[in-house]
């Protein structure tokens, strides 16, 4: 709706535009991840892994107590 996607006249096309545009967007995202990931796996030790997972779960718990405090008012 916001984009536009929602519209009556929309054709096919354009729905096959959007559907590739997502579908390439998606694997180019996997493809940059696991592409980082392999090249950054050896300078993980277990003691690096653990400061990762506690600011990661940090950084979503600050993201779901915004969630919750934007359904106050």
């Amino acid at each position: 709706a916001g984009l536009g996607v929602g519209g009556a006249s929309g054709s096919y096309v354009s729905a096959a535009v959007l559907v590739l545009g997502v579908f390439i967007g998606s694997a180019l995202w996997w493809f940059i991840l696991s592409s980082g990931v392999s090249v950054f796996r050896t300078r993980f030790n277990p003691h690096r892994l653990w400061w990762v997972n506690r600011i990661s779960g940090i950084i979503i718990t600050g993201f779901g107590l915004i969630a919750l405090l934007s359904l106050r008012g």
